[in-house]
C-alpha cells in the first residue's frame, strides 16, 4: 500500500510540475502576443510620441529626417506610382526601385484576410514624407515606422527619397518599439534608391 502511495504522491508532483511549467509557458505567449500586435487589446498604442496603430506606426522624430522640404516642393502630379501587393503572405513584387530626389507614390494593398505590414524603417529615416494616405484618408506622417494594413486596405506613401542606397522592407512577426524586429513571419522585399 506505501508503494502506491509513494507512486501517487510522485504523480500528482510530476502532475504539479508540468501545470507549473504550462502555466508559465501561458503566460510567456500571452505576454508576446500582445506585445507583438498578434493579441489586438487595443486599437492604438502609443509610446511616448510613438503610435502604433492599425494604418500607421510613427516613431520619434529624432529618429528621422528633419528636411521635409523637396516632399513640399515636390510636383505630385508627375509623380511615379509603384504598386506592391501583399497576397498569400507574400509581397507580390518584392522589388522597388526608386530614383535618389524623385517623388514617388508607393500604394500598398493588403489583398490577405488577416492585417499586414509594410515596415521599412531605415528607409522611412531617409526619406522626406510628404503624406501618407490610409484608406482614402490623408494621415499626418512626420516619421513614419510602418504601415499596418488590415484585410482589403490600401495606403499611400508620398515620399522623396533623400539617398542613394539599398533597403530592406517586411511584413513584420514580431516587432518591439525602440528594440526592432525580432523576426519576419514572412516575405522581405528589397528597395533600391539609384
Amino acid at each position: 500500500m506505501r508503494a502506491v502511495l509513494s507512486k501517487l504522491t510522485a504523480c500528482r508532483e510530476g502532475l504539479e510540475k508540468k501545470a507549473s511549467v504550462m502555466l508559465r509557458v501561458t503566460l510567456a505567449l500571452l505576454l508576446i502576443g500582445s506585445v507583438s500586435g498578434c493579441f489586438n487589446f487595443a486599437p492604438e498604442v502609443r509610446f511616448g510620441d510613438a503610435t502604433l496603430a492599425p494604418g500607421v506606426d510613427t516613431m520619434p522624430e529624432k529618429y528621422c529626417t528633419t528636411d521635409n522640404a523637396p516632399a513640399l516642393k515636390a510636383d505630385w502630379s508627375q509623380a511615379t506610382v509603384i504598386e506592391e501587393t501583399v497576397k498569400g503572405d507574400r509581397y507580390q513584387e518584392g522589388y522597388l526601385s526608386l530614383w535618389h530626389n524623385e517623388p514617388v507614390i508607393i500604394r500598398v494593398t493588403n489583398e490577405d484576410a488577416g492585417e499586414r505590414s509594410f515596415r521599412a524603417p531605415e528607409f522611412f529615416r531617409d526619406v522626406a514624407i510628404s503624406k501618407a494616405v490610409y484608406q482614402g484618408k490623408a494621415v499626418d506622417t512626420p516619421c513614419l515606422n510602418a504601415i499596418t494594413l488590415a484585410p482589403g486596405a490600401v495606403a499611400e506613401l508620398h515620399v522623396v527619397p533623400l539617398k542613394k542606397g539599398d533597403y530592406d522592407y517586411t511584413e513584420t512577426g514580431f516587432w518591439v518599439p525602440f528594440a526592432g524586429e525580432i523576426f519576419t513571419t514572412a516575405d522581405v522585399g528589397y528597395i533600391y534608391v539609384h
